[in-house]
This record gives structure tokens, C-alpha cells and sequence, in this order.
């Protein structure tokens, strides 16, 4: 009896595992502006399958990195979700590697490349339409705007199967700030020339529309890599040129598949795939071709030493796959993906110099920022409500921890500051302006939501977006929005040549200045600030509102660092206090002619329309 009742608990534990570790699958219609027009006629509507992991519907708190998966040839999202019988159901597979402990749950996606001749080989053409943007920009904003992902490069994987292995190296090396890290399994077509034996090339020649659902893999294969390499416009019904006519190879076309190769374009893009934070490849040593190909790549990279994860297995095509997504590529994007944090909550400098003791936190509302504002809320609601700060940091970094002390001061006055990025501090990801935006949107929000600690206690009438350095022009980028009240852009200024700045940085113009149509404060390193020629130019060329720019030979790196954010921080305060709560006092510091700060040891102000 002992025995029976200990195997029912085992039989029962196993089974509240294995249903624990159940998620849910949906398949969905993207459409694409990209593929609008495509001379194949294939739909811009396209299907796509999101897998959603077992706690996404238990804890909507939770947000999730997401693993874009791209099927092979002749596949579909339908076949490889178990929407139809085939020899791979992704979501099993998924599921047994989260009950084995091999992997962590992230939102798995993947659209349906099947078109008009069985794949598109994740590429852009007239023929087939522009892939290549519906798969790294359409689907990633559709995904991003309706499920709880981690909305950034560092949460973002791509990985496929043979054409999908493909499509996954061809994306990563052209598209490496979009994703952290890809694998590519027995990945197809990587080098090599193109068909041309006469025989087929002679058939395809005289095929009909009507003869596609009937050719052979190698007819078929032989079209789409024309449709995706060679097309042809004017060339009806297929919209495409053979590698062969009238039983003559046709070089120039033969020249536009090779040059579609992964080991032959590789070299052009070795300072991309550098960029990538984890690159993965594996083969099965009966692949013929593929196998060879695959280990090719992988010598490649070592010899540019490209650290990356290589493994050939024994198996064939197929007969592995599903083992290795469980086993290997899963469990690697469990390591290199970046997931959300556990809720962040530190004092710094004891909570600053201010009436209102600050703590840095994370909110899950808000996982892509750092707040920093008040540690009891209590006191706020009424007429002493919290002004909105955002703030975009140096350098562009995804987070502000540069800016700790200064911001956290700031907070302790009576402010709520949302801050790009996350904490503690990295440095590998740049994050753009809309997250300033972002910012505003949620503090709107959290104060209209009854279930919010922070519901009619923010000021959403008083708002301020700022930042420093490469964050000032991603405050000069957003200054139009009509949501904002002041803006404070600091040892920053829009360059000459808007190309001319490091990679990611914002491209804003000097026209861009017109926009800003609320007070703005300039705070300047001096001359040895590297951003004071074009800020100063800034203040000169702004006429239409009032300004006032602040000068203090400190550099670049202005105050932040120093305790409680030093000079810059008093400076920023006040003007906060001026512009966003109506303190005339602290509106004193820029005031008057000449105005307090200008008393102040080593500053030296300007100011334009101000009295």
C-alpha cells in the first residue's frame, strides 16, 4: 500500500510539473507595408505563430525576451508549431527544455515564410517583396507593441533551420543592432554557384504558374533562389532570371546568387558580426554540404577571432533538429539574452539633501527604466503633486548610472525621474529617443490607474525631458512633443554634421531647434567641455523662446558623479523648481540682470528672452 501511494505522488508531482511548464501558442496576422506589392502576388498579410511561456498569463507583471525562430524551406510556421502534423513540434520541444531545467521561458516567434515558391530565403526583392524589413523592423514593432517583451537589442535572439540557418546569418550580419545574439542551425546556401544543369533549367523555362504546386524540390529551390537573387520585372509570369538560357549558363545571373552567399559576402561584414554579443552554428556530419559549409563559417570567424560556439554532431538534416533546439540553441539564448531583473530598490547617498528622502527603484510597469522619486509617496496628491522628469543619459547608454547621484538628488526635492535604461550599469546597448516618450506615456498612465501606487500624485502638466551629452539630443530630438513643459539639455548640442557623431547616436539637425517650444536650460563644461562649440552655437541660434545657457569649466563629464550630484544638480534643481513647481525664489538663479547664478564661483551665463 506504501508502494502504491508513494508512485501515485510521483505520478501526480510529474504531472503537476509537465503542466506547470505549459504554455500557450496563438497564430496571428502581421501585415506588411514591405511586402505590399510584391510581384509574386503573395500575401502582405502574413501568418505568424507567438509562442506565450507558462507564467506569461500568470503573472502579467512579467516581461520576456523574445527568440525570433525562422523554419527551413518548403516549411511553415504551421508545420513547425504543431498547428498540422510534421516532424517537429516547437512548442514540445520548447516545453521539454524548460521541464528539464535547460532553458528559461522568453516568447518564442515565428512568421510564415512559405510564398508562391515554398521560401522566401528571408530576402528582399521586387519579386518577393522586401523580407528583410518585415522580418527586423515590422514584426519586431508589431510584437513589441502587443505582448510584455523586453523591447530592446540585448533581449532580442534570431535563429533558424537550413534556409531559416541562413536567413539567421544573413540578418545577424546585416541587422546587429537589432539582435543579441543568433544560431543557426544546418544552415543552407552558404556558398556554391547555381543550378544550371539544362535538362531542368529547359523545363523551368516553359513552366506555367500552374505547374509550381507539382515541381521537385530542385525545380522549385532553383526559382526561389532566382525570385530572391535574380529578379526580373519584366520578365512574366515568375518575375525572375534562370542561371541558364537555352542550355547556356547566364553568368551575370549566376553572379547575383553567388553574391547572395553567406561565405562569400562574410569578409564585408566582419565589423557587424563583431557587434553581435553571441553567434552559435551547429551542423550534423551526414549533411552533406551543409556540414562542410557550416565548418567553413566557423574558420572564418576564428580567423578574424570572433569568439563563437560551433559543434558538429552526428545526424543528418532533420533527424537531430528538434534535440538540438532543446539541448543547445535554447539553452544558449538562455545564457546570452538579457531577461528582466528582479525589482531593483537602493538608497542613494541617503536618499539626497531634500525634504523628500529618494530611493532608485525598478518598476515592472516599466522594465526598459530606472526611477528614482520619493520613498513615501504619502505626502503627494492634491496640490503637492510629483513633476515628471525624463531623462536620456551619456553616450546614449541603456542606463543612467552616470547619473545616480545627480538624479537621485533631484528626486529627493519632490521630483519623479524616469530614466532610460537599467541598473546596474551596462554599457553594450544604445537605447533611442522614443524611450523619453515612453517615459511620459507611462507616468501619464500610472497616474490615471487606480491600481497604480502612484495614481493623482504626478504632475502631468508639468513635465521636463533631459539629458546629457548624446541624451541631450535625444531630448533636442523629442522637444516638440506638446506634453512638455521645460526641456534641459546638458554638455550637449546638436552637431554640424549630425553624421559626424558615434554610431546610434541621434541624426538631429539645427533645424531641429525650431521645435523647442518651452523654456530650455543649457549646462556647459566650459571649453573643455567637447560639446561646448555646438552647444553654444544651440544658444545662439535659439531666438524664439526663452534660454539660458550656464557655463563651469569642470569638462565633459560635468558634476553628476560628485556627491549629491555637485554644482550641476543645484543648477538643474532650480530651474526645475522654477519651471515645474512655480518657485520664484529658485527662479532667482536665472533672473534679474545679472541673474544669482552668475555670482556663483566660476560660472559664466547667458540668457535670451528670459525677462
Amino acid at each position: 500500500m506504501k508502494r502504491i501511494f508513494l508512485l501515485t505522488l510521483v505520478i501526480c508531482f510529474g504531472l503537476t510539473l509537465a503542466y506547470a511548464q505549459t504554455g500557450s501558442k496563438e497564430r496571428i496576422k502581421v501585415h506588411s507595408k514591405a511586402l505590399e506589392g510584391n510581384l509574386s502576388g503573395d500575401p502582405a498579410d502574413r501568418d505568424v505563430t507567438v509562442y506565450l511561456p507558462p507564467s506569461y498569463q500568470s503573472n502579467p507583471e512579467r516581461h520576456y525576451p523574445v527568440l525570433y525562430m525562422l523554419h527551413g524551406f518548403t516549411d511553415s510556421d504551421s508545420q513547425w508549431f504543431g498547428w498540422e502534423d510534421h516532424w517537429i513540434n516547437l512548442q514540445t520541444v520548447i516545453e521539454q527544455s524548460l521541464a528539464a531545467g535547460l532553458s528559461k521561458e522568453m516568447i518564442v516567434v515565428m512568421p510564415n515564410a512559405f510564398n508562391r515558391f515554398k521560401g522566401s530565403m528571408y530576402a528582399s526583392s521586387a519579386t518577393i517583396g522586401d523580407w528583410e524589413t518585415f522580418i527586423t523592423q515590422e514584426l519586431i514593432r508589431h510584437i513589441d507593441s502587443n505582448y510584455r517583451t523586453l523591447p530592446n537589442k540585448a533581449s532580442r535572439g534570431l535563429a533558424g533551420h537550413s534556409m531559416g540557418g541562413y536567413g539567421t546569418l544573413r540578418l545577424g550580419m546585416k541587422y546587429p543592432d537589432v539582435y543579441a545574439a543568433i544560431y543557426a542551425l544546418s544552415p543552407c546556401c552558404m556558398e556554391g554557384g547555381a543550378a544550371t544543369n539544362p535538362e531542368m533549367i529547359s523545363k523551368l523555362e516553359a513552366f506555367t504558374p500552374e505547374q509550381l504546386q507539382g515541381a521537385s524540390f530542385f525545380e522549385i529551390a532553383a526559382l526561389a533562389t532566382s525570385a530572391a537573387f535574380a529578379p526580373n520585372p519584366q520578365n512574366p509570369p515568375f518575375y525572375l532570371d534562370l542561371p541558364a538560357k537555352d542550355g547556356s549558363p547566364r553568368q551575370e545571373v549566376i553572379n547575383k546568387i553567388i553574391a547572395n552567399r553567406t561565405l562569400t559576402t562574410i569578409d564585408q561584414y566582419i565589423p557587424n558580426i563583431k557587434r553581435l554579443k553571441a553567434i552559435g552554428m551547429d551542423a550534423g556530419t551526414q549533411d552533406r554540404g551543409i556540414s562542410e559549409a557550416t565548418k567553413k563559417l566557423h574558420e572564418v570567424l576564428d580567423s578574424y577571432q570572433i569568439a563563437h560556439l560551433y559543434e558538429s554532431y552526428e545526424g543528418d538534416h532533420l533527424n537531430r533538429i528538434a534535440e538540438r533546439i532543446e539541448t543547445k540553441a535554447l539553452p544558449f539564448f538562455s545564457e546570452h539574452l538579457a531577461f528582466q531583473e528582479s525589482p531593483i530598490s537602493e538608497i542613494i547617498e541617503n536618499g539626497g539633501m531634500g525634504k523628500y528622502p529618494a530611493v532608485m527603484s525598478s518598476e515592472s510597469s516599466l522594465p526598459t527604466h530606472t526611477i528614482f522619486k520619493p520613498q513615501d509617496l504619502d505626502p503627494f496628491g492634491g496640490e503637492n503633486k510629483l513633476p515628471v522628469i525624463a531623462w536620456g543619459n551619456g553616450a546614449c547608454f541603456d542606463s543612467p548610472w552616470e547619473h545616480v547621484n545627480f538624479l537621485n538628488e533631484i528626486a529627493s526635492h519632490g521630483f519623479l525621474v524616469v530614466a532610460i535604461g537599467t541598473m546596474p550599469k551596462q554599457t553594450d546597448v544604445r537605447s533611442k529617443s522614443q524611450k523619453l516618450l515612453d517615459a511620459i506615456d507611462w507616468a501619464i498612465a500610472q497616474n490615471a490607474d487606480p491600481n497604480s501606487p502612484y495614481y493623482q500624485k504626478i504632475d502631468t502638466k508639468h513635465i521636463a525631458v533631459s539629458g546629457m551629452s548624446c541624451g541631450g539630443l535625444q531630448t533636442i530630438e523629442v522637444a516638440g512633443d506638446p506634453r512638455i513643459t521645460t526641456v534641459g539639455v546638458f554638455n550637449s548640442g546638436v552637431l554640424g554634421n549630425p553624421g559626424a557623431g558615434m554610431p546610434g547616436m541621434p541624426q538631429v539637425s539645427k533645424e531641429h531647434l525650431q521645435k523647442i517650444k518651452v523654456p530650455t536650460l543649457y549646462l556647459l563644461g566650459g571649453e573643455s567641455d567637447i560639446a561646448y562649440g555646438n552647444g553654444m552655437d544651440d544658444f545662439r541660434r535659439i531666438n524664439h523662446v526663452p534660454v539660458f545657457v550656464g557655463n563651469l569649466d569642470v569638462g565633459h563629464g560635468g558634476t553628476y558623479g560628485q556627491p549629491h550630484g555637485g554644482e550641476f544638480a543645484r543648477v538643474a534643481l532650480n530651474w526645475y523648481k522654477w519651471q515645474l513647481k512655480g518657485d520664484e525664489e529658485a527662479g532667482k538663479l536665472f533672473t534679474g540682470n545679472p541673474p544669482a547664478l552668475a555670482k556663483s564661483a566660476g560660472w559664466v551665463v547667458e540668457k535670451k528672452n528670459m525677462d
